[in-house]
């Protein structure tokens, strides 16, 4: 199965013709690092893809694939999930939450 690609790392350096190790060095990460995100075996956190768009002066956004959820067919995942969860209240294989008072002091 193919991993779906959510960076565009790679597509970025190739645009602006930096290498890996370029990156790597700027941001202070092992290359194999760097290598796994380029190939989106693993993602950046949040706050390094910030680093990353600051280092190549671009939008954080154009770091990250576009989603394209709009063209899929069916209706949206969240009645789905919702069906769901009332078929399972329906058939009582849902137990009620009960709340508990957070601890004085947090």
């Amino acid at each position: 199965m193919d991993r779906p690609r959510l960076n565009r790392l790679n597509i970025v350096l190739a645009e602006l013709s930096f290498s890996q190790k370029d990156l790597s060095t700027y941001l202070g990460v092992n290359l194999n690092t760097i290598s796994r995100w380029c190939r989106n075996i693993h993602q950046p956190e949040l706050q390094m893809l910030n680093q990353i768009a600051k280092f190549f002066q671009i939008d954080i956004l154009r770091l990250i694939e576009p989603s394209n959820w709009e063209n899929e067919t069916g209706p949206p995942a969240y009645t789905v999930y919702l069906a769901q969860k009332v078929k399972e209240k329906k058939s009582g294989k849902i137990r009620q939450r009960t709340t508990i008072a957070p601890k004085k002091g947090r």
